[in-house]
This record gives structure tokens, sequence and C-alpha cells, in this order.
């Protein structure tokens, strides 16, 4: 990547004071939830990604935007439902419950439980020891357009 190019990528990347950019469950929207070789991986078409630059915090949608639960639950019960719009969504560390993942980040624990609001009323309750929150290098970012 050229010094240009960097320069360019870096407020995706963190903000003028290195707070990396916020994934927001709510107002997101699942794409599929899937079996992989490294987990359970929740794919978003889009996720609502939010960070400062300067006094003003940008919101953005990113195509590119994946959660990885390991270990798998053994059944994904509504597996096949379990995509659209999310109404809300949290990470549940004992007793922290996080609304927004800083982006990229890696959380680990004994235990930890996922829970997943659909629009439609379908709720999801996912728990393993480790969730990863990953963007694709090629994600597209697409601006809120607020009337």
């Amino acid at each position: 990547m050229s010094p240009a190019e960097l320069l360019q990528a870096a407020p995706w990347v963190c903000d003028n004071r290195g707070m990396p950019r916020q994934f927001e469950f709510a107002d997101s929207e699942i794409s599929r939830i899937h079996r992989t070789t490294e987990g359970c991986s929740i794919e978003f078409s889009a996720a609502l990604i939010s960070e400062r630059q300067g006094i003003e915090t940008q919101r953005r949608y990113s195509n590119g935007l994946r959660l990885v639960l390991n270990p798998c639950p053994p059944a994904l019960a509504h597996e096949a439902q379990a995509f659209g719009l999310l109404a809300s969504g949290w990470l549940q560390l004992g007793e922290q419950r996080l609304s927004t993942l800083p982006v990229p980040s890696d959380f680990q624990a004994e235990t930890l439980c996922l829970q997943l609001q659909f629009a439609n009323g379908l709720q999801l309750q996912l728990g393993g020891n480790s969730l990863r929150c990953e963007t694709s290098a090629q994600a597209l970012q697409v601006e809120l357009l607020a009337c």
C-alpha cells in the first residue's frame, strides 16, 4: 500500500484519538449465519459502523463485517430464518453488556453470550468462549443518507 493509500485508509481504521471504529448491532442487517471451520460465522450485508472524525461522529454501512463465534453451538435453531434487520443485539461478558464492538476486536471468556433480536421478532441466543469481529479488505462503505 502506498503512503497516499495508507493516509486515505487510515480514517477508516482509527479516529484522530486512536479509537477504533465501532460496530453497532441495532439497525445492522445479517445476510446469513452458518458453520465454518473457524466456528459460527455471522455475516452482515449492512453493518452499521460509527467512528469519530474530529468533533463529528460519522456513521456508515459496511458490507464486509463478520462475527465469528467459537465454538459453534451444536444446533443452530432457526439458522435458515436468521437473516435480516436487527432491532438490537449485544455481547454479554459476565456483567458487561456491549451493544457496540470495536472493529476489529477479539473477545475471550470462559462463557460469553451473543444476543440477536431481529426486527421480525426472531430472537437468537448463541453461547461460546470467543468472539471475533472483523472486516474484509474488499468491504464497501456507504454513507447514511438521512432526509
